[in-house]
């Protein structure tokens, strides 16, 4: 049980959380001529019978360091430490107690230097998407990716009101009760489906998304349907989808 519910979960944090801030600091500090530490071992210091006496005591000020400061470069003749986030804002991320960075009102890291990093969902995203998304700087960003984040920020019917797309209609989803499918016009003989997605997220809550179906398409369901390869009839049959 010590591999998942210790070191997974040491490794996953460290990817989703300590790596994504360095990969976001500025590259000199993180060139080959450094090799970096950390603290994640302190941890073994929850396990003293695994270790002898004078062990345990190296763990024991491991878990002091770990207290007192972030990761750090030792050179031979310096050492480059870095201050603890004053402001570190997760999600969970796993089944094991893993966390992402998120923060949807703000940054997710700020230092007291005043640094800050704006994170959605485990995506490191520009400022604009979480303090100010707003259609025109959405459409004028090239990484596809925070497209999708900055759209979900400001929310798809907003967005796509912002961009001048017409609601043709709604539906109630028959294969996700309780919630509806919204189908709008959209340039280039297309429409976008929007619905909410049939899992719940780590969370708590359900994502909506958008689909771009063809222009063809008048009803949200028979466009739902067109997604999973069915008629509109078949989809209605659905008791419950994903």
């Amino acid at each position: 049980m010590f591999e998942p519910l210790v070191t997974w979960q040491l490794a996953r944090t460290w990817t989703a959380v300590t790596q994504r801030i360095l990969g976001a600091a500025d590259r000199p500090l993180l060139s080959g001529r450094y090799r970096m530490e950390t603290c994640w071992g302190s941890a073994w210091s929850d396990f003293p019978a695994a270790v002898d006496d004078k062990a345990a005591r190296l763990w024991e000020l491991w878990a002091i360091v770990a207290a007192a400061c972030g990761p750090w470069w030792p050179g031979e003749h310096h050492c480059v430490v870095t201050e603890r986030p004053q402001l570190l804002a997760t999600e969970p991320a796993g089944d094991f107690g893993e966390v992402g960075l998120h923060r949807a009102d703000g940054p997710a890291v700020r230092y007291g230097d005043g640094w800050e990093l704006y994170f959605w969902h485990g995506t490191h995203v520009p400022a604009w998407v979480i303090t100010d998304p707003t259609a025109d700087a959405i459409d004028r960003e090239n990484n596809a990716e925070v497209r999708r984040c900055a759209i979900e920020s400001l929310g798809w019917p907003a967005y796509l009101e912002e961009a001048g797309t017409r609601l043709m209609a709604t539906a109630p989803d028959p294969g996700n009760h309780g919630f509806e499918l919204m189908l709008y016009d959209a340039p280039r003989n297309q429409r976008v489906l929007v619905a909410v997605n049939g899992s719940v997220e780590r969370d708590g809550t359900r994502r909506r998304y958008g689909l771009t179906v063809p222009g063809y398409f008048t009803d949200p369901v028979d466009a739902a349907a067109w997604t999973y390869g069915l008629t509109g009839a078949q989809y209605a049959q659905l008791l419950h989808r994903t």
